[in-house]
């Protein structure tokens, strides 16, 4: 809509040093700060001084969702403690023990000796110099565990079977124990188990009391404490032990309840306790703007440089944004704790961004601000879907603002907007099952989103004045009121110079038509039109317009000074400019509309007044300048050559109207008026077009009515 972003802070100028590296660096750092300090100022609940033991002077309430870290860490320590401690298995403890406890049963099984009773084989091995008696001390050579050489001949003498049977319940004993584990504590339990057994046996007692001996001896666990395992479960426990959350408008402790340990750390978490200083949140919200505010950096940096390379653009949007954040403060509950969020006039910053700048720029800034007041909110999600939304309805709501009274239209617009989308949220969370609290609350919040949109509305109309004046900006809505002919200079212009306020009426009309198809501004480039001739109120009787007699005061004075007082008019109108106040972007086009075009008329004129010779200085009958600098300017130069060619016709028709128009494009072109205004060929063909079709219309055949004596002629 508005094609003003490239020159309606002309007015301000700046020293050089103010778009300095470290200026820049410091305003950026100013500006964060400002920022990060709206969004923390009141963001943090009320502070209390409760000690244990002390009776609570209030009911206290949780302000916002917050995890309870000392809780949180107490259950995750129980659910540490209660895991057991990791014992790993050691296979080759259980053979060990087998082997060292069985084999002397082994060794006597193994044993080649007689068998009891049989003399005949025993005298066989006396016989060849082998007796029991060395089959003893061979026993006792290899197992001196065994004792006694009395106690090794008893055992020699227990019969092969019963060794077997030994051995087998033996290693069945060990097995069972082992497979069900031995810690280190528990040792000596498995081994009287395992004797018992052994002695319930009923097997001769020189053979129980040596296993039992060597089972004493060499029964171990095979269970290992492992602290890596125990350390894993129990780091597992606790991560298995969900957060503990303190959910907001919870309730903390009653009014004149005893307070506890368990209290001070609810409120600890929350930050609501004198001595807690939460950096963790304060870090966290900065490290939020933080980035926010780098978005904003970025995209201006890289998609509006005329904006990032002006620090009166930067201050302007900095107050936008930080006054609505302080409305939304201030209207949403969000600094005293009224608990009237929805009231957030959140769509402010992008109805006033729209206006000044463009709706692109306004939807960017709406959605990160919709972020920050949802996170002043309490990180509601709800808030930022209904500031979100509203923000993107009050851009596209004023994108074609008219007059004053469309920012109202557009405030109802946004207000309907929140409606419908609290109303949606409400539905999504209880359904159509209103009980008579849920309605009461549902018509509070709708108002209350109705009076946000409102309210948006009512502070855009009052701030865009202060703007205005503040900045130099020239709005949309301000042009409009420029374009009522009760302005004085438009009044002035109407009674001193009739001619040159139907003139300007008319170049206005083919400005807008050519602004309209090149994407240029209508607006501004009819209201520039209608005063970029207003510096002829000083002489109005020199220009042809207002000369209704035929007498023209040039034909008596030399070229020379007609074309002083023609250019003088530019001068003139800047003058006046200044002294109504008009914005400085209709100064600009004042200043520019005829560039330094050569005042062909009166130069050649006084070339013949010099017998033809060419020694005479163009620059004394061009105008000041400087050319066009943007479209508007561009479209009202040509706009004004046109007017004035085209009445000049003796017998317009459309291909005489056409054939003029391309004529005098094709003179500004050649002569270079045109070089700075960004108006491209095809621009100028589809201007071209436009005036064509509008002076075309003005300029029409027409039925000439019959008089009376027509009709009476007729009659007879």
């Amino acid at each position: 809509m508005h094609r003003l972003r490239d020159k309606v802070f002309s007015a301000v100028n700046f020293k050089r040093h103010f778009n300095t590296p470290w200026f820049k660096v410091t305003q950026a750092v100013v500006l964060f700060l400002a920022v990060y300090a709206t969004v923390v100022v009141g963001i943090l609940p009320t502070q209390y001084a409760l000690e244990v033991g002390q009776i609570s002077p209030e009911t206290i309430y949780a302000p916002r969702t917050v995890i309870d870290h000392a809780a949180t860490n107490a259950a995750r320590n129980r659910a540490a403690e209660q895991v057991a401690p990791v014992y790993l298995p050691d296979s080759s403890v259980e053979p060990k023990i087998i082997s060292s406890v069985t084999d002397v049963l082994h060794y006597l099984i193994e044993l080649p000796r007689p068998p009891q009773g049989d003399q005949q084989q025993a005298d066989e091995t006396a016989e060849n110099g082998i007796t029991l008696e060395d089959l003893a001390r061979e026993l006792l050579q290899n197992h001196p565990d065994v004792g006694s050489l009395d106690v090794a001949m008893a055992l020699l003498a227990v019969p092969l079977d019963t060794l077997q049977e030994c051995a087998e319940l033996t290693e069945n004993l060990i097995r069972s124990s082992m497979q069900a584990g031995v810690k280190a504590d528990e040792v000596d339990e498995h081994v009287q188990e395992i004797s018992s057994n052994i002695y319930q046996a009923q097997f001769p007692s020189v053979l129980a009391e040596l296993i039992v001996g060597r089972l004493e001896d060499n029964f171990t666990f095979n269970l290992v404490f492992s602290p890596e395992e125990t350390e894993n479960a129990r780091r597992r426990a606790m991560d298995a032990v969900e957060e503990i959350r303190i959910l907001k408008d919870a309730k903390i402790i009653d009014k004149g309840e005893l307070v506890t340990e368990e209290h001070l750390s609810q409120l600890y978490a929350l930050g609501m306790l004198h001595t807690s200083v939460p950096y963790g949140y304060y870090l966290g919200l900065a490290g939020l703007v933080l980035c926010i505010f780098l978005s904003w950096s970025y995209y201006l940096y890289k998609f509006r440089p005329n904006i990032f390379n002006r620090s009166d653009r930067l201050w302007l949007l900095a107050m936008i944004v930080l006054l609505t954040l302080w409305a939304a403060k201030l209207f949403g509950g969000m600094l005293f704790d009224t608990g009237a969020p929805y009231l957030t006039p959140a769509s402010l910053a992008t109805l006033l961004i729209t206006i000044i700048f463009d709706v692109h720029l306004s939807l960017f800034f709406g959605a990160t601000l919709s972020v920050l007041i949802a996170i002043m909110a309490g990180n509601e999600l709800n808030i930022l879907v209904v500031a979100l939304i509203g923000s993107i309805v009050g851009a596209y709501s004023v994108t074609h603002v008219n007059q004053r009274s469309d920012l109202t239209r557009a405030g109802l617009l946004v207000a309907c907007a929140n409606a419908f989308a609290i109303l949606g949220i409400i539905l999504i969370g209880d359904g159509f099952a209103f009980t008579q609290a849920s309605l009461q609350r549902t018509f509070a919040d709708v108002a209350m989103g109705v009076g946000g949109g409102i309210l948006a509305s009512v502070f855009a109309i009052g701030l865009l004045p202060f703007f205005e004046m503040s900045f130099g900006i020239t709005t949309s809505v301000r042009l409009l009121e420029l374009a009522n002919p009760n302005q004085p200079p438009l009044k002035r212009l109407l009674l001193e110079a009739p001619g040159t306020y139907h003139h300007s009426i008319l170049v206005g009309n083919l400005a807008e038509a050519a602004a309209e198809v090149v994407g240029a501004d209508p607006v501004l480039a009819r209201v520039g039109a209608y005063y970029h001739d207003i510096g002829k109120l000083a002489r109005p009787y020199f220009f042809i317009e207002n000369q209704f007699q035929g007498n023209n005061p040039h034909d008596r004075i030399p070229p020379s000074l007609s074309s002083m007082i023609l250019t003088a008019h530019v001068r003139g109108g800047v003058e006046l400019a200044e002294q109504y106040r008009l914005p400085p972007v209709i100064k600009d086009i004042i200043q520019q509309h005829h560039g330094d075009t050569l005042i062909g008329y009166f130069y050649h004129r006084a070339l013949s007044e010099r017998g033809g010779k060419d020694n005479l200085l163009e620059e004394k009958f061009r105008y000041d300048g400087p050319k066009p600098q943007f479209k508007e300017a561009g479209i009202i130069m040509l706009a004004d050559s046109v007017e004035a060619a085209v009445r000049s016709l003796a017998q317009p028709n459309q291909f005489r109207i056409r054939g003029m128009i391309n004529r005098i494009i094709q003179d500004k072109l050649a002569d270079g008026q045109l070089d700075h205004c960004d108006l491209t060929l095809k621009d100028l063909n589809m201007i071209a077009e436009a005036f064509a079709r509008v002076m075309t219309g003005i300029y029409h055949k027409r039925i000439a009515y019959p008089t009376e004596q027509d009709l009476a002629n007729a009659g007879s």
